[in-house]
């Protein structure tokens, strides 16, 4: 009897063990759904990346992602056009860029109540298909649940000519808009009423827009604005409607046709009063020649200022930086920690550039057509040495002019202390006069005896 009981116990024992090791977990039956036998899931990631997909996913296959609990997912450089909704997941970062994606349906993010960051860049998205609905969430009898989590949004490298006055009314929090690459060639009156819509705005990117003024207001709702990138556009000038960005403390402006920054001029003014901005970046501007007396002196707290790639920059105001006081008799300078003026078209820096160059951290003044005379003996003594101290190479600090100096090194000529002599402002040597003027004398002298 006892030994029925014993195998009774070995084989519903053995039917349990059976049993147990078919049961699958929920996370392995996620990873057998259909977009993950298309894509790679591991952890909390779905990697589609490039895996030549023509059609978005359907809710179903979504839904069958449940278990899994994606956070990050990567669509990116797949090839198809309409993006449908996406079910309820916990996705916080969402990649759609490089797509050809050119509509995205009705509330298609609608679930996606966490994500965070979600990137359409370099898609076929225009003006006439990109609709408000798109970024819709939830709906309730009493009112629509806006995707409240959104911070940073990238539309840039779509095909945008302007912009929904009401894109962006289900994005209340976001923080980080890219708009560049979009030929929006001017702000209208619609553009600047969405952009106004995102009042907790930090960081908006409007590169390669094909822009050729900041209209007046642009800049005025968002006013915790901290990052601004308005690099390669049309702008003949520094906006002044800057003024309007309080909290601004990075700005962007390479590779815009800005001529000179001129504080007498209306057509090239300097920059207005940013109070708070930290970091400028001018380079690779083909068409900046000057930079004038107090053009930067709005800049009262600018730590890193970027000057480099100016192949026209000749000249740079020794008080450019300078910000007079209210009388006029006493400047103040902004302690520049990082200064960059390298690969311009300058003859000289001027030691009253900056009034503390024993604060600088980081220094580059490389690669510029330097004048070796007397007037630049202070760059040969003392700035040799700081420049190699900073990390960068007093080596490529080559003279230009006077001729006899061509080729020299500054770094040289402070390495055997040179003592350079003094060119006139009329460009004359004394030095070589001098040698003319004797052998003058000579000749006249020797045909005298004759």
């Amino acid at each position: 009897m006892w030994r029925t009981a014993f195998f009774m116990t070995l084989f519903v024992v053995g039917i349990s063990c059976e049993n147990a090791t078919n049961v699958t977990p929920p996370k392995s039956v996620a990873k057998e759904s259909g977009i993950c036998r298309q894509c790679i899931c591991k952890d909390d990631k779905v990697n589609c990346f490039d895996q030549g997909l023509t059609k978005f996913f359907s809710l179903d296959e979504w839904k069958a992602l449940t278990e899994l609990k994606p956070k990050v997912v990567d669509l990116s450089e797949n090839a198809f056009t309409n993006v449908t909704v996406i079910g309820d997941l916990p996705i916080e970062v969402l990649n759609l860029s490089r797509c050809s994606i050119e509509t995205i349906e009705k509330a298609s993010f609608r679930d996606l109540q966490e994500m965070r960051v979600l990137d359409l860049s370099h898609n076929q998205l225009t003006s006439a298909k990109l609709s408000p609905h798109a970024f819709e969430g939830r709906f309730s009898p009493e009112e629509y649940e806006p995707l409240t989590s959104m911070r940073v949004l990238s539309l840039a490298y779509n095909d945008l000519h302007s912009l929904n006055q009401d894109l962006f009314e289900h994005l209340p929090e976001l923080e980080e808009l890219d708009l560049s690459g979009n030929p929006l060639t001017t702000i209208d009156h619609v553009t600047l009423i969405a952009i106004s819509s995102l009042p907790m705005m930090k960081v908006l990117r409007m590169r390669s827009c094909q822009l050729t003024e900041i209209p007046e207001k642009f800049l005025h709702t968002p006013r915790f604005l901290e990052r601004l990138d308005i690099s390669d556009n049309r702008l003949t000038a520094v906006p002044q409607e800057l003024e309007e960005t309080k909290n601004l403390v990075y700005l962007n402006l390479n590779q815009n046709p800005i001529v000179e920054l001129n504080m007498e001029s209306e057509d090239y003014p300097g920059f207005p009063r940013l109070r708070k901005l930290q970091e400028l970046h001018m380079c690779n501007m083909q068409s900046l020649r000057r930079i004038g007396a107090g053009a930067l002196a709005g800049l009262e707290n600018l730590v890193r200022l970027h000057l480099s790639y100016n192949p026209s920059l000749e000249f740079i105001d020794p008080k450019a930086l300078a910000r007079p006081d209210d009388i006029g008799e006493t400047y103040d300078w902004p302690l520049i920690k990082e200064l960059y003026v390298k690969s311009n078209n300058l003859s000289e820096i001027d030691s009253r550039m900056l009034s503390r160059w024993d604060l600088l951290e980081k220094l580059d003044v490389s690669d510029n057509p330097y004048l070796c005379d007397c007037s630049t003996q202070w760059m040969v003594d003392i700035l040799v040495p700081l420049v190699d101290e900073k990390g960068s190479n007093s080596s490529l600090m080559v003279c230009q002019e006077p001729i006899e100096m061509r080729g020299y090194t500054m770094k040289h000529l402070h390495d055997i202390h040179r003592h350079m002599r003094c060119v006139d402002k009329y460009g004359h040597r004394p030095e070589r006069d001098g040698a003319i003027l004797l052998g003058t004398l000579i000749g006249k002298t020797i045909l005298e005896q004759y």
